[in-house]
This record gives structure tokens, C-alpha cells and sequence, in this order.
């Protein structure tokens, strides 16, 4: 494919450099490694013009960047750093914005963000100063007001989701989807390592999309993945590299040898996230 989105990528731009991932760019390439990836040079350098390289030849055309909620787990900048990147490359990168799960004030919160152009809004409880769950109640009114204005939230529901694999149970995930139904929620990180229950929720729940990015391909659960792209999740399932976690090129070649329609791959590498978030 020539015209791929990457919906979940965090380049080293000023967005990202002081965050763990890049901070301890050693742990980060033997995590990689770990994953069987062989890391490439723009990340063992944490080049950008390298990674915008590598990014065209394997056919990306669209990236986007999620904001973080400064936090004592993984660091994060909030929204400005996220917002500056979009606009320095405008039509390259686009934002998703940060909303912290506890925020006073979420509608003021959601309708400022969008009108920076936020293509959905990133809520990531278990990381936050006070480690909390998916469906806890304090964090309905964020829920609410993005089911409300329509803005796709990018819950994390899978691997580093929080203190203990206890963040990752899809069963939380769920709740959340049943309680919000007209909510559009995509499971970043796509449950793991509950693959086969998180599937599970989102065939039960039409308004739950699958981004699990670094924990897909390579590792148990990739066979799951793989048949519910193949069938009911086809048009909720979305490509990501995760970068600097997994290699653009690497990780394109995957996705277009796992043996899926051109149509499927087209949906799942392009179409589905323009649908979603309209970055074009």
C-alpha cells in the first residue's frame, strides 16, 4: 500500500523526547528487541528526518501523535508539544489531545481541545497521579462529554496500562462501552494480554475499536488478531506502529504478509482511521 495512516506513533519530536521512551532509549530498543524487532537506525539514533524517511518508503502518509497527561510513570508533556508538532508538519502529523480522567471541568476541557483540532482525546487512568480503573464512576463526566460531542476516545486497555495486569481486564473496558454506547472507544493496546476476552468485548460492543500496536504483531495473541481483522472487526481495527516500539518498515511488511484481502488491508491501513478520526 502507498497511502497508509499510522494511528498511534510517537516520533522524537519535542512531543515525546523527554518521556521514558526516549529518555531511556536503551530500554526502549531491548524492549524491542525483546519483541524480535530489529531495531532501525532512526530509532537507535532517534532521528527525526530519519524516521520521516523510513515513514515514506514504507508508504505512511499520516501519523498521529497522542498527547500524555504529565505523569510519574511515562513522563508526558500535555497537549502544546503535540499541537506544535501537527502545526510544524502540517499535514503530516495529527493530534490527539490529553485529558486528564479526573478533570473538573471536562466539557470546557473537550470543547477548547477541539477547537485546536483534536481528533479524539486520550484518557489513561491507570498511569494518572492516582492509579485508577477504566470504569470507575469519577471519570463518567469525561466519558459523557465525549459521547456527547462525538469525540472518539483512546482509552489505554492493554500492556504498561497501570500497576498491575488488574488495568488491562477487558471486563472494565466493557463496562465503560456498555455505560456509554454511543461512544466510540478504542482499546489502545488492544487488551493484552487478554487477547481473546478483549476480542470478545469488542464483538459485543460495537462502539469499542482495536489499536493494539505494540503488542501486535510478534507476540501471543497475534493469531486473534489476525481473524477478527479477517471478519467481524474489519472495519473497527486499526493499523499503528507504536513508534519507536516497532520499526515503520518492519512493521508495514508484516501487517501486508498476514495473507488479508486488499480490501481488508485497506480498511484496516487507511480507511478505517479516516473514517474514525478524518485526517484524510
Amino acid at each position: 500500500m502507498s497511502q497508509i495512516i499510522d494511528a498511534r506513533a510517537r516520533p522524537p519530536v519535542a512531543a515525546f523526547a523527554h518521556d521514558r521512551t526516549y529518555a531511556n532509549l536503551a530500554r526502549t530498543t531491548a524492549d524491542l528487541e525483546a519483541r524480535g524487532w530489529q531495531v532501525s537506525d532512526s530509532i537507535r539514533t532517534a532521528s527525526l528526518d530519519g524516521y520521516l524517511a523510513e515513514s515514506a518508503a514504507a508508504g505512511i502518509t499520516r501519523a498521529g501523535l497522542p498527547a500524555r497527561v504529565p505523569n510519574p510513570w511515562w513522563g508526558g508533556r500535555g497537549n502544546d508539544p503535540v499541537f506544535g508538532a501537527c502545526a510544524e508538519h502540517d499535514g503530516y502529523f495529527y493530534p490527539y489531545a490529553a485529558v486528564h480522567p479526573f478533570d473538573p471541568a471536562p466539557g470546557d476541557s473537550v470543547s477548547e481541545l477541539a477547537g485546536r483540532g483534536a481528533r479524539g482525546v486520550v484518557v489513561e487512568p491507570g498511569i494518572a497521579d492516582e492509579p485508577a480503573y477504566l470504569d470507575d464512576a469519577r471519570i463518567d463526566p469525561l466519558y459523557d462529554v465525549c459521547q456527547s460531542v462525538g469525540m472518539p476516545v483512546l482509552l489505554m486497555g492493554g500492556g504498561e496500562t497501570g500497576p498491575d495486569l488488574s488495568y488491562s481486564d477487558p471486563l472494565r473496558f466493557e463496562r465503560v462501552a456498555i455505560r456509554f454506547p454511543r461512544l466510540t472507544l478504542v482499546n489502545v493496546h488492544g487488551g493484552w494480554p487478554f487477547v481473546q476476552d478483549a476480542l470478545g468485548v469488542a464483538y459485543r460492543r460495537k462502539n469499542v475499536w482495536m489499536l493494539p500496536d505494540v503488542y501486535f504483531p510478534g507476540l501471543p495473541g497475534e493469531a486473534d488478531y489476525v481473524l477478527a481483522m479477517r471478519t467481524f472487526l474489519q472495519d473497527r481495527f486499526l493499523f499503528a506502529t507504536g513508534y519507536p516500539f516497532c520499526p515503520v518498515q518492519a512493521c508495514v511488511d508484516r501487517f501486508t504478509a498476514f495473507g488479508l484481502s486488499a480490501d481488508v488491508t485497506a480498511k484496516v491501513m487507511h480507511d478505517n482511521a479516516a473514517r474514525l478520526f478524518g485526517p484524510g
